[in-house]
């Protein structure tokens, strides 16, 4: 159903000024340390430009925390792997022509059995390599009712119909 909602929104987004297409990966730390190994993710947004040094924009995004296989104290057979859905607006500041930080907040929607999601927020450093490609750090955090989501993680983002930034 996601790959449907994201064929759809590509095709009628894709000639849209600040459309924006990432895949991330990472490790998660804290209360979910020992229950996952490795955390991968894709976000579709679009960030719409207030001038040269200002984006904002809505995202929609897909997490994917993959079950722990080896654990000392639990069985691995009874660790699920966790999946939310995040739904953020986001803004970004361009210190320059090639690094932006920033973040995402907004409501992640858990998609597994028992997980019903959380307060959303992920902080962002980023890199623009090209005109189209860019490199990020992030940490994400999702306020669950027993726990906080915490991972780190480094992605790579296309940017289509890029603008080039000049300083001001």
């Amino acid at each position: 159903m996601f790959l449907i909602f994201l064929s759809v929104l590509v095709s009628k987004v894709s000639g849209q000024e600040g459309f924006k297409m990432g895949i991330q990966a990472g490790l998660p730390f804290n209360d979910f340390n020992e229950a996952l190994s490795v955390v991968v993710g894709v976000d579709v947004s679009y960030m719409h430009p207030l001038g040269e040094v200002v984006d904002i924009g809505p995202s929609v995004g897909y997490i994917h925390g993959f079950a722990e296989t080896f654990q000392s104290n639990v069985v691995s057979a009874d660790l699920e792997s966790v999946q939310f859905l995040p739904l953020s607006a986001g803004v970004r500041f361009w210190t320059s022509n090639y690094f932006s930080f920033g973040g995402n907040v907004g409501w992640a929607m858990g998609i597994n059995e028992g997980n019903d999601g959380g307060l959303y927020y992920r902080p962002t450093i980023a890199y623009l390599m090209s005109s189209s490609v860019e490199i990020n750090f992030s940490y994400t955090g999702i306020e669950l009712d027993a726990a906080t989501w915490s991972t780190l993680t480094l992605g790579i983002v296309y940017n289509f119909e890029p603008k080039y930034r000049t300083r001001r």
